[in-house]
């Protein structure tokens, strides 16, 4: 067994972070076999967990990193593209990394559940990858495994005009594109590629989980589920019924994408609160039983109207700058 820490994620934000941000963190510290280091230009007071390493820094200093690693035979434009740079932190932030045996990318739009009950020693053993989303993915860290973004896809060495254009690769994630995933499998390296992830499709007024199906190649969504999600005490949970049977089950993560959150709670101090559509808000029960189930508030039916708006704008924010990057504006 290696004495080094298991995995370093790597968050470079450049901007106002969330605001649940601080529970984001607090998910965070309940994971204690893992770090976070984090790189911004957000000096807002949060209480950081002390498994959380804050690198204050302008997106400046980011774009100066990334021409000073590629001896300036890449450029950083804006901060939206940091996605298709999350395969490449490891070479790009690699004396950062020294103690750890793998390292990660992911995003700050989550709430973690307990890793360490999902993440296997045998999958660590085994793989030098470990998930293909680019809202969590562990790498190993090794010299070789680092730069393996730089090996050839289809007979060419893709690499480089990703990191020199404007259009958006979505690098980091899936196999329906130019991305990292596709050269691990062209290439044979290990990688684990099973979603275990509760990834939200944001434009619902209930929770739908999208998860990507490795056998088919496709992202898939279930069908509208009467669902209840708690966090409490770093664990995090989802009770339903199904087919007449009551069921928990616990999460390794749920992750937001752009859907518009209020908090509801107290996020320095609370210890146990529900995950709705749009908020986060305290249990009105000790715990979730199948007894109790059907009087706990799951939906925010008030503001489904408002929600279904802030998606809209959303979605058209979102796609703006996905057409303006790709006109090079």
């Amino acid at each position: 067994m290696s004495d080094k820490r298991l995995c370093a994620f790597i968050l470079p934000y450049y901007g106002k972070f969330p605001n649940y941000f601080q529970l984001f963190l607090n998910s965070c510290g309940t994971n204690p076999d893992y770090d976070w280091l984090v790189f911004t230009d957000d000096h807002t007071e949060y209480e950081y967990p002390a498994n959380v390493h804050v690198h204050y820094e302008t997106f400046q200093d980011m774009q100066e990193r990334v021409k000073r690693r590629f001896n300036g035979d890449a450029e950083l434009r804006t901060p939206y593209k940091l996605c298709d740079f999350k395969p490449i932190y490891g070479y790009l932030f690699e004396e950062y990394l020294d103690e750890y045996r793998f390292w990660g990318y992911g995003d700050c739009d989550v709430i973690y559940g307990q890793l360490n009950h999902f993440i296997t020693e045998r999958m660590l053993n085994e793989y030098d990858k470990i998930f293909s989303v680019g809202h969590l993915t562990l790498m190993r860290n090794t010299p070789e495994n680092n730069r393996r973004f730089m090996l050839p896809l289809d007979g060419k060495p893709i690499w480089h005009d990703v990191v020199n254009s404007e259009r958006i690769y979505t690098f980091d994630e899936s196999y329906l594109s130019t991305n990292v995933n596709r050269i691990y499998q062209e290439h044979g390296f290990p990688i684990f590629s099973g979603d275990l992830s509760a990834n939200t499709r944001a434009s619902a007024d209930q929770f739908e989980l999208v998860h990507f199906d490795e056998t088919l190649g496709v992202y898939m969504t279930e069908s509208p589920l009467h669902a209840v999600y708690v966090w409490r005490d770093g664990e995090l949970m989802r009770s339903y019924f199904r087919l007449g049977q009551f069921t928990s089950r616990e999460l390794m993560y749920m992750h937001f994408q752009r859907r518009a959150m209020q908090v509801r709670i107290d996020p320095c101090k609370a210890s146990c609160y529900k995950i709705l559509p749009g908020s986060f808000e305290p249990l009105e029960v000790s715990e979730v039983t199948e007894q109790n189930f059907k009087t706990i508030r799951w939906k925010r039916l008030s503001n489904q109207i408002k929600h279904r708006w802030s998606i809209v704008r959303g979605d058209m924010k979102f796609w703006r700058k996905k057409i303006l990057a790709k006109l090079g504006k």
